[in-house]
């Protein structure tokens, strides 16, 4: 099962406040642009067809669509990137010391629809 990280939409607006008020805390990284490469280079999953918005300001800011992504081991969903950049989030330790031993490359996948397959119901 891919480990996730970064769906903020899914949660109810106090919940993904509260998760990326902690995750800012933690940040700036100083891999941060390495984390932002990482994140640019997944594999898209799934075409979000439904725009995400800025849970930090009041969701007036439209920040586009929440794609997913994945390198196969970790999926994430595509908004991250605004929020890494825009409010120097964190990412998960276990995700970052993943994106480390990859030497902040990340892995293409092959298939991306037998991923796709073997992780949701679809």
């Amino acid at each position: 099962m891919l480990k996730r990280f970064g769906f903020f939409e899914e949660s109810s607006r106090r919940e993904a406040l509260q998760d990326l008020r902690e995750l800012q805390m933690m940040g700036p990284l100083d891999e941060e642009d390495l984390v932002l490469q990482y994140l640019s280079e997944g594999t898209m999953l799934f075409e979000a067809n439904s725009d995400a918005y800025d849970r930090l300001m009041d969701d007036s800011v439209m920040i586009g669509p929440p794609d997913v992504y994945s390198d196969g081991e970790w999926c994430w969903s595509g908004d991250v990137l605004y929020y890494i950049r825009n409010y120097h989030i964190a990412v998960e330790s276990q995700f970052f010391d993943w994106m480390q031993r990859n030497n902040w490359k990340c892995p293409k996948i092959v298939s991306a629809e037998a991923l796709v397959q073997s992780n949701w119901l679809t």
